[in-house]
């Protein structure tokens, strides 16, 4: 029993074997073909052309093609992409639909090929556009915040400007060029090289395409660290303004500014200057606005902070004057030179004057007698027209001041030779009794009745030509 067992599992070994040898022996003997693909990238070849015609080109759709070929299934496992390349001739461009026709080459192994590869797309699309090399300054940007009281300087570039090359509707995308330049904490020089960066016109960022070359990546950089310091302005007006008008006064929002520079050329500045020439009002009856750039007026080596404004406007202020008419009571103490050989009567107590200046300074002047001045130094006997002066401050101007007449009586003697005392002369050489006794001093007020008394009584006709006799004498 066990014999025949065995027997059974050497048949069942044998027959299995048996079945290998008559696969083995149809396999190679038949060995069936089979069709396999593969996914290779399509190269493109000979773009110089559009390159020479000043175009570029970009690829539509897929960039790899499917490539199928027959193979004995025994060799099936020895090909790969590797061994194949698929390309599109540029000079074989259909100019209409811009397709071009893919063409398959076999690299290796094509002893183990049954047939030609063929490429199941038959053609690459491709879309050209003229190509544009544009020039671009590259510019700065500041990152972080500077110590208190310093600010950036001049900044040096290195280089100063690049060039960058591709398609139109790629080049166009580009706004400008720059780099970043960190600033944190600086409070003196500094340099170093930064990344060039591209950005829109929005000022944001965008990323370089692969089909835009440039011939530089980095820039170099060195930076200027100022310091700050605030100063005044300083008006200067010049000219004259119209007849009956005054300038009154500078007016502005902006009164000082910050500015940067070395501390060696701050040092001796405190104030900017706006120039004569910049504020000329000659002429003016109206208020006069002038619009100035302050760095017009900044001396070599100083510059704006970035806080302060670079223009301002500036109002020179213009107002009418008007005319008054002030009436002054006057007196003998108002008189300068009087000489006690005389006595002088006004023909006015009131002197009006009539001054110039603005409404407010008109309003609010209190005229003092005091400075109202009766010039009769040097008058003779008679009636004159003295001269009067006033004080005034520069602000008032006097435009005319009414004649005032001056009466010039001399003083009769108060003793006369050959008489005794108690007695004295009178104006026409007649004694009179004082009645008062020698040696007792006569009040100048009683000499100045008495005398007058002692006056005699002049008839119309008499004082007539006494008072042309004295306008004479004025004369």
């Amino acid at each position: 029993m066990k014999e025949k067992t065995n027997r059974r599992w050497g048949l069942m070994l044998l027959s299995v074997l048996s079945a290998f040898l008559v696969w083995l022996g149809v396999v190679n003997v038949a060995d069936p073909i089979t069709t396999n693909t593969v996914e290779v990238p399509v190269e493109i070849i000979n773009d110089e052309i559009l390159t020479a015609n000043g175009l570029t080109y970009e690829i539509v759709g897929k960039r790899t093609t499917t490539i199928s070929y027959e193979v004995k299934t025994t060799n099936a496992y020895r090909i790969r992409p590797g061994d194949f390349r698929a390309y599109a001739d540029m000079t074989e461009m259909w100019d209409v639909t811009g397709s071009i026709p893919i063409k398959v080459e076999i690299s290796n192994h094509e002893e183990f090929l049954e047939s030609n590869p063929v490429s199941k797309s038959a053609t690459i699309k491709i879309k050209t556009e003229r190509m544009q090399e544009k020039p671009f300054v590259i510019d700065w940007r500041f990152t972080g915040e500077m110590e208190e009281g310093y600010e950036p300087g001049e900044v040096t570039l290195s280089p100063g400007q690049l060039s960058v090359k591709g398609p139109e509707s790629l080049i166009g995308q580009i706004s400008s060029v720059g780099i970043e330049i960190p600033v944190d904490g600086l409070t003196a020089e500094t340099e170093g090289t930064a990344r060039i960066l591209y950005y829109d016109a929005n000022g944001n960022q965008i990323a370089l395409s692969e089909r835009i070359t440039s011939d530089c990546e980095e820039a170099g950089y060195r930076l200027s660290v100022l310091k700050g310091k605030t100063l005044n302005l300083d008006f200067r007006v010049s000219g004259e303004v119209a007849e009956g008008y005054r300038f009154t006064g500078v007016e502005c929002d902006v009164r000082s500014v910050s500015v940067v520079g070395l501390r060696s050329a701050l040092a001796s500045l405190h104030t900017i200057t706006i120039s004569e020439e910049s504020l000329n009002l000659n002429g003016a009856s109206t208020n006069v606005v002038k619009t100035i750039d302050l760095t017009d007026c900044l001396p070599e080596g100083i510059s704006l902070a970035d806080s302060a404004p670079r223009e301002i406007r500036v109002t020179l202020t213009v107002e009418r004057l008007e005319e008054r008419i002030f009436a002054v009571e006057v007196g003998s103490g108002n008189l300068v030179g009087a000489s006690d050989a005389y006595e002088y009567q006004l023909s006015n107590n009131r002197v009006e004057i009539r001054l110039r200046a603005l409404r407010e300074e008109l309003d609010g002047l209190n005229l003092d007698g005091l400075a109202v001045k009766i010039d009769v130094s040097g008058l003779s006997e008679g009636e004159h027209a003295a001269n009067v002066t006033v004080s005034l401050d520069p602000a008032y101007e006097v435009v005319s001041i009414a004649p005032c007449t001056v009466h010039v009586i001399r003083e009769p003697e108060s003793v006369s030779h050959g008489t005794d005392p108690g007695h004295e002369t009178n104006g026409y050489g007649e004694v009179e009794e004082t009645g008062q006794e020698p040696g007792e001093a006569i009040p100048a007020d009683a000499r100045v009745s008495e005398t007058s008394k002692a006056e005699p009584e002049e008839t119309d006709d008499s004082l007539e030509q006494t008072k042309e006799s004295g306008q004479e004498e004025s004369t």
